[in-house]
């Protein structure tokens, strides 16, 4: 069995290998994904537990992610990079630390199954599992021993012979990705402070603007550029470099080793963070960024047949005022005003903390200190208020969305699905891929233009190349900022 297991394993890193040799970096990240590492092994592991140690694999998927992006990752990215999308990671699971639970949940399902394979079922329960050497040592690693609820819950499925009707490995997995997110928030502000490089207010905004980046992430909606969509524009995939800069941001990793003087304004510093980029509001990229989400939008109400006007004067009292998008819907104007954010913006802490407390705070924030009073006047001076309808649609740049745009933008993917002949579910994965794609790629660009995004080969040696402001130069890969990849 160990032969066997060594050689599939064995068969998992070829395949790694020959994904990150692709010239395509976005397209290898997804085959990465959702074609090797973790979900090429499940089936292993749900046989042999923690018997065999799948660390390999998880060294074989850093080292192709490493390959692909040029990013080296260090122990907390890693730990944040194997985290489900939905709490603000890649989705690149950890096969060593899900091999037990893996094992666990197919042992429970197996013995479920049992009386209708088996007449008469008359070995007891308790007894089958005793006798399984390798269910116990899947029970006793150690790896589950900080995670008491999981323990807890898969004791009363001994007691109660409860298989959780065949989903145990899917629900103790999620608790322990849960129970792994707040331990790393903890040991990653920790870390903060034990550097010595903050000190008093400075390192308790940046432990602020930490928690924030990761609530942003795990937003709804905020990580749908990640992996593409396979019904989607195949231009809507991000370019090495813009790829390797999005994935950087993403996991809170420097984008170059030293500060440059910002090449979008000439005056401010361009830091290794891309904190001053993504406040930067000279050479146009945001204006940009902003009209390429409002055309998509107004795409899709075009789409609808809700007959969207583009920047034209819709009030009655005053010209002046111009929203990027209105039309008419069930007798309501509704006027649509969209604006993108930066939650750690160091001007304004007040939005990283609103962040750090839950997914969108910061376009929320914005949304009623900003957005909501620049239209209230104008609407209650309307000859019938009740029939305007004023939304901003907020999103920071990390692609969190505020609660009334995520509302407003669900109403229009699905008068799009209704006149496509298609389910509403699919507009709106189609619709929200879009936005999230543009905000991704704006915020890539945006860094990149500015002279900060240069990595070279002293932050990521894995990569054997660099990141510059034009090219991005990975092995076997070059490809321009707004070109496809070529094979060198």
């Amino acid at each position: 069995m160990r032969a066997f297991v060594e050689e599939a394993a064995k068969s998992a890193e070829r395949k790694m290998r020959m994904i990150a040799s692709l010239p395509d970096a976005h397209v290898a990240l997804t085959l990465l994904k959702f074609c090797a590492g973790f979900v090429s092994v499940v089936h292993l592991m749900r046989a042999v537990g923690a018997v065999f140690d799948f660390a390999c694999i998880d060294q074989a998927t850093q080292s192709c992610l490493a390959t692909i992006t040029g990013i080296e990752t260090d122990a907390s990215a890693w730990a944040l990079a194997s985290l489900p999308v939905r709490l603000g990671g890649l989705g690149l699971h950890s096969c060593a630390d899900t091999a037990a639970i893996a094992h666990i949940a197919a042992t429970f399902d197996g013995e479920a199954c049992l009386p209708s394979l088996v007449t008469p079922y008359v070995l007891p329960h308790a007894m089958l599992l005793d006798e399984d050497d390798t269910f116990l040592a899947s029970l006793e690693d150690p790896r589950l021993a900080p995670f008491e609820s999981v323990l807890e819950k898969i004791q009363n499925v001994l007691q109660a012979r409860d298989n959780y009707g065949g989903r145990g490995q899917k629900v103790w997995s999620a608790t322990v990705h849960d129970e792994r997110r707040k331990a790393l928030l903890i040991s990653m502000t920790e870390e903060l402070g034990r550097s010595g490089r903050l000190q008093g207010s400075a390192l308790a905004l940046k432990q602020v603007q930490v928690r924030a980046r990761i609530q942003s992430c795990s937003a709804q909606h905020a990580s749908a550029w990640l992996y593409g969509n396979a019904e989607a524009d195949p231009r809507l995939w991000l370019s090495p470099a813009e790829l390797a800069v999005a994935i950087r941001l993403r996991l809170g990793l420097p984008i170059a080793p030293m500060p440059s003087i910002c090449r979008l304004c000439g005056t401010g510093s361009a830091d290794v963070d891309g904190v001053h980029a993504r406040s930067c509001f000279s050479g146009g990229r945001r204006t940009r960024m902003h009209n390429a989400l409002r055309d998509v939008i107004a795409d899709f109400a075009r789409r609808g047949l809700l007959a969207p006007a583009v920047e034209r004067p819709v009030f009655s009292n005053t010209e002046r005022k111009r929203p990027d998008i209105s039309y008419v819907r069930d007798g309501t104007t509704v006027v649509l005003d969209v604006a993108v954010t930066f939650p750690l913006q160091p001007s304004n802490p007040q939005y990283a903390k609103r962040a750090a407390e839950k997914p969108g705070g910061a376009a929320t924030a914005y949304a009623t200190a900003v957005k909501e009073g620049k239209y209230r006047g104008i609407i209650d001076n309307e000859p019938n208020p009740r029939e305007w309808l004023a939304v901003p649609l907020v999103v920071d740049t990390f692609g969190a969305w505020c609660p009334g745009a995520l509302t407003e933008l669900r109403q229009i993917a699905r008068k799009s699905a209704l006149r496509e002949d298609r389910t509403a579910s699919a507009a709106c994965q189609d619709f929200f891929h879009q936005l999230s794609f543009q905000v991704a790629q704006g915020v890539a660009r945006i860094v990149i233009a500015s002279g900060g995004a240069r990595p070279d080969e002293a932050v990521h040696p894995v990569a054997g190349g660099s990141v510059t402001a034009s090219r991005v130069f990975l092995p076997g890969r070059t490809c321009s900022l707004a070109g496809q990849p070529r094979s060198q």
